[in-house]
């Protein structure tokens, strides 16, 4: 979940680790020796003034506030970043921009999305998406198995959302979260890091495909999207909208396809 927080009013939770917890199965009571997967609230703090306070897996921080401001289109590489820090426990982000950014849009709309939780973004304009790869249907169903078995803090902790970016010679970034549209701002983070290319690539989730999460990967110029679950309905209008591939339900020998301008190599009898 992503939402902004009240300056002044808001402040950062320092929780013990829990124990244990206990499993309920067939009627019986035991533990079951897995930890909840962690969760942090880090804030983001921009030329001084607080934007947005982010709960998240507490790893590479960096990264998903790159990509928070990149997607929100406050930067569009990281030159525009004159200073980032990483400070009170990692729980702070201080982030000073260069000249050539952005303004922060401090005054913009705030839009409540339906992220786990509710998500903030201030957009819901699509970035149309041109050209692009094309994927054989059995290429996304292969590309799903893989990235749920990279999956590791999923194996871990349970509860987490995974996320993929696939190109031509198949998988380049694999990033987890607790928060499934996180999981797309990594994605972002991690491609300016590495200085990697987004546009005509597809990406995978584990977890839903919301109307924010359809809006970021439009903005990464990805012309495929596909989820092990479902789109929503608003996600698929936008999806028509910008151009982009939607697949859901995708599985071993089976997905549903949402909507396709052109992205899915089908079998000629088709």
């Amino acid at each position: 979940m992503t939402s902004l927080s009240r300056s002044g009013e808001d402040q950062v939770r320092r929780i013990a680790r829990p124990g244990l917890p206990r499993l309920y199965r067939d009627g019986q009571l035991t533990e079951s020796g897995r930890l909840p997967p962690p969760e942090r609230a880090i804030s983001l703090i921009v030329d001084g003034e607080e934007l947005a306070t982010i709960a998240c897996s507490p790893r590479r921080i960096i990264a998903l506030a790159l990509g928070f401001l990149r997607l929100e289109d406050i930067i569009q590489s990281a030159e525009d970043v004159a200073l980032m820090e990483v400070c009170d426990e990692e729980t702070v982000v201080k982030v000073r921009l260069a000249p050539t950014a952005r303004a922060v849009p401090h005054e913009r709309k705030r839009i409540l999305t339906s992220g786990c939780g509710r998500g903030v973004t201030f957009s819901l304009d699509v970035v149309p998406v041109e050209g692009g790869m094309r994927v054989r249907p059995e290429q996304v169903m292969e590309w799903m198995e893989l990235l749920l078995e990279g999956a590791t803090g999923y194996r871990e902790h349970g509860g987490t959302h995974a996320a993929g970016l696939f190109g031509p010679e198949g998988l380049e970034l694999l990033v987890e979260d607790i928060g499934r549209h996180n999981t797309v701002d990594r994605i972002a983070g991690e491609a300016l890091l590495q200085d990697r290319p987004t546009a005509g690539k597809t990406i995978l989730t584990s977890g839903r495909i919301s109307s924010e999460m359809l809006v970021k990967c439009s903005r990464l110029g990805t012309g495929l999207a596909a989820s092990r679950t479902s789109p929503t309905e608003l996600a698929v209008s936008l999806a028509q909208e910008a151009g982009i591939g939607l697949l859901g339900y995708v599985r071993r020998g089976q997905l549903q396809i949402f909507h396709d301008p052109g992205r899915l190599e089908l079998p000629a009898s088709l």
